[in-house]
């Protein structure tokens, strides 16, 4: 019977780390399985996304990264009435676990839990399993965020 020698057992707990992580990965959607834009800061501190070609009942899912390395995820929805909703892409119940939120169909499907909240009620507020509302305004065709409200959020991604 052959020993299992200290080199072949370094070899299958890497192999078996490199698995983990590449689940890991998978699972938060970094090979294509979310679409996020990233997004910047301006100079005045403000994050500004042109919404003029958002749809009725679209969603898109945006990435805030800042000088400091300081990532947050959220998304951005016109309701049936054509109302802007925001919010983080992380619900109160369980953040921690990154799973965040997709969209379809007018819904905001929880993907960790899969319960469904409806578009047209994101800013209202986030209870449970619903994505947390992010304070924004509206100028014309312009979605105006300060980068201290994105990083209000940002204790849920860390």
């Amino acid at each position: 019977m052959k020993r299992v020698t200290p080199v072949h057992a370094l070899i299958v707990v890497a192999a078996f780390m490199a698995v983990i992580l590449f689940a890991n990965q998978l699972a938060s959607g970094a090979f294509g399985g979310h679409r996020f834009e990233r997004v910047r800061p301006g100079d005045d501190g403000m994050v500004r996304i042109a919404i003029g070609d958002l749809e009725r009942l679209q969603v898109r899912f945006y990435r805030f990264l800042n000088s400091g390395n300081q990532e947050v995820r959220f998304l951005v929805g016109r309701d049936e009435e054509g109302v802007i909703q925001v919010g983080f892409d992380a619900g109160r119940s369980h953040q921690k676990v990154g799973r965040g939120f997709s969209y379809q169909d007018g819904w905001i499907v929880d993907n960790k839990c899969e319960t469904t909240t409806r578009l047209s009620t994101l800013n209202d507020g986030g209870r449970g399993c619903r994505p947390i509302p992010l304070k924004h305004s509206v100028a014309g065709d312009e979605l105006i965020i300060t980068e201290s409200d994105v990083l209000e959020g940002w204790r849920y991604f860390r």
